[in-house]
């Protein structure tokens, strides 16, 4: 009976045993980012009802812990990557979870410029950015250390700007930086040669009477109705074709040529193409844009400039007559005057100038391109 009674008293404790052991698998949390910069430090941070030892397995490596409240640093793989966490309490019971982090690649950004040009040339820049999964917060350039205003052209962003005059060889930087999300700044730098122009100088005869058109309240004054013209320029391009020569005719002045006026003085650089061509020749607009000023001035004469918008401006000087209007909206080809000898001029041409804001720029850069 004894051996009995000691039998069933085992048996009762077996099943007690039985029914206190652990065999509940711990209760896991996890908290993490799950997009950050490709290389960046990421905090995994686990908790579980009991202590336990955590594995964790990501991009390849493993990292383990024995704790109930944990950090863990892993280094952002790129691309999406699985982070599988395993917790196993003292009993043997594991608790698994998954996540993913997405380390996100910097973006890369491919910049078209132009590395030679001729001093006075302008610099057409192209700038495409690829994301790679990173929104992008900005796009900004300088070229020489100035700002340089890019515009959004579909997949693109595009800048022009004018080069400087100058009688020695120089190097401008060109420098686009691109933010994205993360505040990551990617920065792309070119260096564009600009070649040193002639120093030839070409003594103009010009005869008293037209000189005396030169004056310094004609030039202060035509100096203020382009700067305003300017200032007032709409900021979003109005041309989407290629840009045409306003008038065919034989070149007698270069851009940038050197020359004085008179015997002795000093020498200045032209700022436009001289395009002889019979008085009364119809010249035509470079491109769509909206008339800003139309009218006689002392130098200039008949004087005609256009709004082509985002800072690029057409100017046409000389004419003999002017056919359309301040505010006049103008479409690439049509005629909006005449070829004369007006102002500072010796025989009937017409003077055509390029401009980026204030700044002359070669015009025969921008004769059948939509951008220089």
């Amino acid at each position: 009976m004894a051996a009995l009674a000691l039998l069933a008293c085992a048996l009762a404790t077996l099943s007690v045993s039985a029914a206190l052991r652990d065999v509940d698998p711990p209760r896991l949390y996890y908290e993490a980012p799950t997009r950050v910069p490709e290389g960046a430090e990421v905090e995994l941070f686990v908790s579980a009802d009991e202590p336990v030892t955590y594995v964790v397995a990501y991009a390849g490596d493993e990292l383990s812990a024995v704790a109930q409240d944990h950090v863990f640093v892993l280094t952002a793989a790129p691309g999406v990557n699985e982070v599988v966490v395993t917790a196993t309490d003292a009993a043997g019971n594991a608790s698994v979870a998954r996540l993913t982090v997405e380390g996100v690649p910097p973006v890369d950004v491919t910049v078209e410029a132009a590395r030679e040009l001729r001093a006075g040339d302008p610099l057409g820049v192209t700038v495409a950015v690829v994301g790679n999964g990173a929104r992008v917060t900005s796009v900004t350039a300088t070229f020489g250390g100035e700002e340089l205003p890019l515009l959004r052209d579909g997949a693109v962003h595009r800048g022009v700007a004018a080069t400087p005059f100058g009688v020695e060889p120089a190097v401008r930087e060109l420098v686009v930086t691109v933010v994205d999300e993360f505040g990551r700044s990617v920065t792309s730098e070119v260096a564009v040669a600009l070649a040193a122009l002639p120093v030839t100088v070409e003594q103009l005869v010009i005869a008293p009477s037209v000189l005396a058109a030169v004056t310094p309240e004609a030039q202060a004054l035509e100096r203020e109705v382009m700067s305003s013209a300017v200032a007032s320029g709409a900021p979003e391009p109005r041309w989407r074709e290629p840009f045409l020569m306003p008038i065919a005719g034989r070149e007698t002045s270069g851009f940038a040529d050197a020359r004085r006026y008179v015997a002795g003085g000093n020498v200045s650089y032209h700022n436009g193409l001289d395009i002889a061509a019979p008085e009364g020749t119809p010249v035509a607009a470079a491109n769509d844009g909206v008339v800003v000023v139309a009218g006689r001035y002392p130098i200039k004469g008949g004087w005609v400039m256009i709004d082509h918008g985002w800072g690029v401006f057409s100017h046409y000087f000389h004419m003999s007559s002017i056919d359309v209007e301040v505010g006049q909206a103008v479409a690439r080809g049509d005629v909006i005057g005449r070829v004369g000898s007006t102002g500072l001029s010796t025989g009937p041409h017409l003077h055509w100038e390029m401009r980026v804001g204030l700044s002359p720029t070669n015009p025969l850069s921008w004769v059948d391109r939509v951008w220089p």
